[in-house]
């Protein structure tokens, strides 16, 4: 799963890369340049729904209502010293990269449409 966050004009904000792998594992985008493991306690179904979220803070992702990413970006969290160059910007869009092969659909919730709701299946899961 590859989802970028935009402003107004059109601006990177942000986003974050899921990889279903053997070992699933995260990337803020344009906060740190390498994975990160996810939880051990992402569910094991196939099909997921995922709710990305954009805080004031950073950024929270749920899977079927387990948390598994509630960060708070700062310096120590972020390895990119210009992260605050693209998470400031307010976002006003999204974008699902070309090559996100998990993503299948998704909804906008929430008051300020900060909140975004994706519904992944793994390839290749039983």
């Amino acid at each position: 799963m590859r989802v970028f966050f935009q402003d107004d004009n059109g601006n990177v904000a942000g986003g974050i890369y899921v990889h279903f792998l053997q070992t699933p594992s995260y990337m803020v985008r344009l906060c740190f340049n390498s994975y990160k493991p996810l939880p051990d306690n992402l569910p094991k179904v196939q099909n997921k729904l995922w709710r990305i979220k954009r805080t004031d803070q950073g950024l929270k992702v749920t899977c079927n209502g387990v948390t598994v990413v509630d960060a708070v970006l700062n310096d120590q969290f972020c390895d990119r010293s210009d992260w605050r160059n693209y998470w400031t910007r307010e976002i006003s869009q999204f974008y699902f990269h070309t090559y996100d092969t998990a993503s299948i659909s998704y909804r906008i919730t929430g008051a300020t449409g900060r909140e975004k709701v994706y519904t992944t299946r793994e390839i290749g899961s039983a």
